[in-house]
């Protein structure tokens, strides 16, 4: 049976939809295999940082688009979760002596639990009001981390001289690019998949997207809409922590920026070029928007702009993002 009649008829055969995943994750890997390949021949510094970007940012936006995409949650406080994941790492190794690949797994837990507190009285509410709360959590967030500059944040300075990772004598330094390529490539190839196709394609997977499409119908069927959604922000925030501390370690410092107005609207850019709730859209704008905001660094202030122009171009001639091209593509293919 062609790939195509298989892209059709999975939801209505479980073992049709089976074989349709497992296609999905052997394209996947060998996604992941070009990539590798491509970290042997490019020697350019400038282009493996900006793809070590990419990996990064791709962690980030398959976080948001676990709680917003597949859970419909409305949250805004992801960039928060990236921000805590990158000052809790960095302070665990640069203050507190945790070996930076522990301090990295730790931000993530950190800011998995961090996570919780805020899904807590967050969940109490509905639609737009979660919106209003996460986003007024991500506008304090600066505030919060300029009070606490006594406690190691280094408040308008930023938390500097982040320790480099050592994995068995070889150090990861900004400079060795080519380390850091495999490295990121290797965590974000990882926490994508077990998001996609581990999360996602087993009962949770199901549980959220039947409570985003009609969630009174699914807690009629006896779905636990408040566990569910608590866990969905669990493990928004660990994926999101751990891109936070993958990036504090990268850069080597950390600094109040990463909660400003341009990384917000570069995240949310991405979401909605990619294709918010179908695999790999998300991923794909990452990607795009990344290489896009690094070549239009000369247009100075334009640049936003550009970018804010391309959203409303996609929005309007591609409702669902770059991802639905794929599903035109299929449907042509089958009625031709």
């Amino acid at each position: 049976m062609s790939i195509l009649s298989i892209y059709f008829a999975g939801p209505r055969d479980p073992s049709l939809m089976q074989e349709w995943g497992l296609r999905q994750a052997v394209s996947y890997w060998i996604g992941v295999a070009v990539l590798s390949t491509l970290g042997f021949l490019i020697d350019d510094s400038y282009i493996l940082h900006i793809l070590i970007l990419c990996f990064i940012w791709a962690i980030v936006v398959t976080g948001w688009d676990l709680v917003l995409g597949y859970a419909g949650i409305f949250n805004y406080a992801q960039l928060v979760f990236f921000a805590i994941g990158a000052y809790g790492a960095g302070m665990l190794s640069a203050k507190a002596g945790v070996d930076p690949l522990m301090a990295i797994m730790l931000g993530g837990v950190i800011t998995g639990l961090f996570g919780l507190i805020i899904a807590l009285p967050c969940l109490r509410l509905r639609g737009e009001y979660i919106a209003l709360f996460t986003f007024a959590i991500h506008l304090a967030m600066p505030a919060l981390i300029l009070k606490t500059k006594s406690w190691g944040t280094g408040g308008n300075m930023g938390l500097l001289g982040i320790p480099s990772i050592d994995v068995m004598g070889l150090q990861f330094t900004p400079i060795d690019k080519q380390y850091w390529y495999f490295f990121a490539l290797i965590i974000a190839s990882i926490v994508i998949y077990l998001v996609y196709f581990v999360v996602l394609q087993k009962r949770m997977g199901h549980a959220l997207e039947s409570l985003r499409d009609s969630d009174e119908f699914a807690c009629s069927l006896g779905v636990n809409q408040f566990g569910y959604k608590l866990l969905a922000f669990f493990v928004s925030a660990l994926v999101t922590g751990i891109a936070g501390a993958l990036y504090a370690h990268y850069t080597s410092v950390v600094t109040p920026r990463i909660l400003g107005n341009e990384f917000f609207l570069l995240a949310m850019v991405m979401m909605a070029i990619g294709g918010i709730g179908r695999f790999p859209g998300v991923i794909i704008g990452a990607f795009i928007v990344t290489i896009a905001n690094e070549l239009l660094r000369e247009t100075g202030n334009f640049r936003l702009l550009i970018l804010g122009i391309a959203v409303v171009l996609t929005v309007l001639v591609l409702p669902k993002g770059i991802v639905s091209l794929y599903d035109r593509w299929i449907k042509r293919n089958i009625f031709q």
